[in-house]
């Protein structure tokens, strides 16, 4: 593949925080060459960002994106599909069923972000509330998804999947990754996902 360019915001205090690391995780485990953009300042930075963005024929206009070429690709599940597409669908299923499981799976953890999100915007109560009350019940869920698979440590068995990378970064961002104890089967997937090769490199790099 061509190079790539990825671009999100940075969000808070915390570089991997939100949406972009998804895609980033995904780069780093597939190896694929890439370049991280981070737009620094929301309010001077993006609108005319999102302007020139409309114009060039994106007309989604958010973040994060992949570029290739002259060519961007938008939204963070589709991005992760087409990447796996491009790899000769590497990070998919094998059959419809499977891909059925992990478009369900995908489509679960964008409820948990925007409840995270919700919570990371309001005031203590809110977060305070989000971290006891419905964490927990995120991760329950998540815990019965991977429970079923007794194969391996991933939502498919031994396969990686584009699903696992927004679980496992969901239970980052979530800063539930502390918890897991409570979570046998994600636990376990936490520990397989901290152990592929470059993903444990790239996240050594924080230390």
């Amino acid at each position: 593949m061509e190079k790539i360019t990825l671009c999100y915001f940075v969000v808070g205090d915390k570089l991997t925080r939100a949406r972009g690391e998804n895609i980033k995780l995904f780069l780093v485990d597939a190896g694929l060459e890439h370049e991280y953009v981070r737009v620094s300042s929301f309010k001077d930075n993006w609108p005319a960002m999102k302007d020139q963005l409309v114009k060039d024929g994106y007309y989604a206009s958010t973040l994060p994106y992949i570029k290739t070429g002259d060519k961007i690709w938008g939204r963070t599940l589709p991005v992760l599909r087409y990447l796996s597409a491009k790899l000769g669908y590497k990070y998919h299923g094998s059959n419809e069923e499977e891909n059925y499981l992990l478009d369900v799976v995908s489509d679960v953890t964008n409820d948990w972000f925007e409840n995270m999100k919700n919570a990371f915007f309001g005031d203590e109560e809110k977060k305070k509330h989000h971290f006891e009350v419905q964490t927990p019940s995120w991760l329950t869920k998540f815990e019965n998804y991977y429970s079923d698979c007794k194969e391996g440590p991933y939502v498919l068995g031994n396969k990686i999947t584009y699903a696992d990378f927004l679980v496992y970064h969901l239970i980052d961002d979530d800063g539930a990754r502390d918890l897991l104890d409570d979570y046998p089967n994600l636990k376990l997937f936490a520990e397989a996902f901290e152990e592929r090769p470059n993903i444990k490199k790239y996240l050594a790099s924080f230390q």
